[in-house]
C-alpha cells in the first residue's frame, strides 16, 4: 500500500494530511502561530503543591499553570541535580513499592525544567514532566536514564536484538550514558543512520543544557520543529512514496530538512500541480470528520459521540439487510466497523477512553474474528493504543494516548444555543418556564408590588412569536388575573430555552 503526505501551507494555517491509497489516515493543523506545545521544554516555577493528588501546578509561560504529577518528577530533588548528570532513581518512582510524596521532591517557588507531554485541552492546563525526551528521526533520547528500549511495534526478535546491540555499541564508543528508545521507523535502517541520529540528538541536548542554566521563568528552552517538518519526521516511512507541498517557500524548507535527515526521500518531494483540487478534497474529508455519523460500505453506520470523560462509538446496521440472518448481518457490519473505527479515531485525533458498542453476535468465532481485525487496524497509529476484549455486555473498551486537542476541539467551538449540552429546551417548555418565572417574580414582591406592574421579557424571536401567537390566550389570562402587563423584546444573543425577565421600574432606575 502506498502513502502520500500532503503539506497544505498558508500564512495563517498549515495542514498536513497523510493518505493511504487516496484515503485520509491522519491530519494535523496549526493556525496563525498557535502551535502544539507538546515536546517543548520550558524553565518553570512551582506555583503550588497539592498533596491530596500528589501533584504540583507549575507556571511555565502558558495561559494557565501546567499539571505535574509526582510520577513525572525525575529524581528525589529536581533543583539540586546537575542537568548533564541527573539520572532517574527507579526505586523512588515505583508507586506500588515505594511511593514518593510530592512535598519530598518539590517545594513552592522552586525552579524546574519541564517539558509539555500533553497540550492544554478544554479547561485543563498542559500536562508536564521533568523526565525530558528529545525525538529524532529514528531515536528518542532520554537524558535522565541509561535504558535502551526498542519500539514494541518492531516484532522481529532478530531485528530488535540488532538495534539494541547497535545502540549499546554507539554508547560505548561515544562514552555516552544517555538512554534511548528506538522508534518503529528505525526497523531495517543502516547502522550509520542510527549513529547520525545519536550524534545529532546529543548535540541538541548539550545546547539545551547550556541554555537552561541561564533561562528565566517562563522562557522556552527548546521548541519542537514546526508542523510541516515535524510531521515529515514522525509520519514518513518506507510506505510513503511522495511528499507534496503547495507553497514554494515551504517546499524549500521541506527539501532542506529532508536532504539533511532523510535524503532517500528527497526525490519524492514535489510541488503540487493540482493544489486546488487537493485542498477541496481535504476540506471535504475534514468536514466528514466533524460529523457524528460515519457511513459504512454496506449501508451500516457509526455514531461517534465525545464527552470530556470518554468517546462512544455505536455500530448500527442502518440500511444493510443483505445477509440471510441477523448473525451474518451483524458479523459483516462489525467487520466493516472494525476496519473503519481506527481510522476515524486517528483522523479525528480522539484520545482517552473509547467504548465501542458492536452489534451483538452469538458466535464466539465471529467475535474473535472481529477482535483480530480491530486490533490490527490500529497498526501504524503513532499514538499508543490498548484494546480490551468484549465485555459481558458486548462492549469493547480501548484507550488511545491523547497529546493534543481533537480535530473537533481545534476547529469547533461550544454551541451558543445549547452551551455544549447537545440539547435545548423546546419552545413549549421555554414558554411555560417563562410563565412560572413571572408568577414567582410577582409572588416575591408580596405587599410591595405597585398598582401598575410591568415586565419586559428579552428572549429569542421564536419564543416571542410563540408567546404572542399560540400562547396568546394564556398570556391574556395571566395579565388579567395578575394585573400585570408583559411586553417582549427580541434578543438575538439568547439561545434556545433562554430569556431575561426585567421589571420595568427596575429598568427605568438604571
Amino acid at each position: 500500500m502506498s502513502q502520500e503526505l500532503i503539506v497544505d501551507a498558508y500564512e495563517y494555517e498549515t495542514r498536513v494530511a497523510l493518505y493511504r491509497d487516496e484515503i485520509l489516515q491522519d491530519v494535523h493543523i496549526e493556525r496563525d502561530g498557535r502551535y502544539s506545545l507538546t515536546g517543548s521544554i520550558y524553565r518553570g516555577r512551582v506555583d503550588r503543591l497539592v498533596p491530596g493528588i500528589q501533584a504540583a501546578f507549575v507556571e511555565f509561560g502558558g495561559d494557565r499553570p501546567g499539571f505535574l504529577h509526582v510520577r513525572d518528577v525525575v529524581g528525589e530533588s529536581v533543583a539540586s541535580l546537575d542537568l548533564d548528570n541527573r539520572r532517574v532513581n527507579k526505586e523512588t518512582h515505583d508507586p506500588s513499592e515505594n511511593p514518593v510524596d510530592i512535598r519530598g521532591v518539590l517545594h513552592e517557588g522552586q525552579s524546574v525544567l519541564v517539558q509539555v507531554s500533553k497540550d492544554p485541552i478544554g479547561g485543563k492546563g498542559a500536562r508536564l514532566t521533568t523526565n525530558l525526551t528529545l525525538a529524532g528521526r529514528y531515536l528518542v533520547l532520554m537524558p535522565y536514564t541509561d535504558r535502551i528500549g526498542v519500539s514494541q511495534r518492531i516484532r522481529d526478535e532478530a531485528e530488535r536484538e540488532r538495534l539494541r546491540n547497535s545502540m549499546e555499541a554507539f554508547r560505548y564508543e561515544m562514552s555516552s550514558s544517555y538512554g534511548y528508545i528506538v522508534r518503529t521507523v528505525a526497523e531495517g535502517v543502516p547502522i550509520d543512520d542510527l549513529q547520525d541520529d545519536v550524534e545529532f540528538l546529543e548535540r541538541v541536548w548539550h545546547q539545551i543544557a547550556e541554555k537552561a542554566k541561564v533561562a528565566e521563568k517562563g522562557e522556552v528552552v527548546y521548541q519542537d520543529l514546526p508542523l510541516h517538518t515535524r510531521a515529515i519526521r514522525d509520519l514518513v516511512n518506507a510506505e510513503v512514496r511522495s511528499i507534496v507541498v503547495n507553497d514554494e517557500a515551504t517546499l524549500v524548507e521541506v527539501k532542506k530538512f529532508v536532504k539533511s535527515y532523510m535524503p532517500e526521500y528527497l526525490p519524492g518531494v514535489t510541488k503540487a500541480i493540482d493544489s486546488e483540487n487537493r485542498r477541496r478534497k481535504l476540506d471535504a474529508e475534514i468536514e466528514k470528520a466533524l460529523s457524528r455519523k460515519v457511513m459504512l460500505p454496506s449501508g451500516g453506520n457509526l455514531l461517534i459521540e465525545s464527552t470530556e470523560a470518554l468517546c462512544t462509538v455505536d455500530v448500527n446496521t442502518g440500511r444493510f439487510v443483505g445477509s440471510e440472518n441477523l448473525e451474518d448481518t451483524a458479523f459483516k457490519t462489525n467487520m466493516e466497523a472494525a476496519r473503519v473505527i481506527a481510522r476515524e479515531l486517528r483522523v479525528r485525533n480522539i484520545g482517552g477512553l473509547v467504548v465501542v458498542d458492536f452489534i451483538d453476535m452469538d458466535e464466539v468465532i465471529h467475535r474473535g474474528d472481529v477482535m483480530r481485525v480491530f486490533e490490527r487496524s490500529f497498526d501504524g497509529d503513532p499514538s499508543r493504543v490498548q484494546v480490551g476484549d468484549f465485555s459481558e455486555f458486548g462492549l469493547v473498551e480501548l484507550s488511545r494516548k491523547r497529546t493534543r486537542k481533537s480535530l473537533a476541539e481545534q476547529l469547533g467551538t461550544t454551541c451558543s444555543k445549547c452551551g455544549g449540552e447537545g440539547i435545548s429546551k423546546n419552545l413549549e417548555t421555554t414558554c411555560f418556564d417563562l410563565f412560572r418565572a413571572l408568577h414567582i417574580a410577582i409572588e416575591a414582591l408580596g405587599e410591595n408590588r405597585g398598582r401598575e406592574l410591568r415586565y419586559l421579557v428579552r428572549t429569542g424571536q421564536e419564543v416571542v412569536d410563540r408567546m404572542l401567537g399560540q400562547e396568546s390566550d394564556r398570556l391574556e389570562l395571566f395579565n388579567s388575573e395578575s394585573g400585570c402587563a408583559v411586553s417582549f423584546e427580541v434578543d438575538k444573543d439568547c439561545g434556545f430555552g433562554q430569556f431575561t425577565l426585567v421589571q420595568l421600574s427596575d429598568l427605568s432606575a438604571q
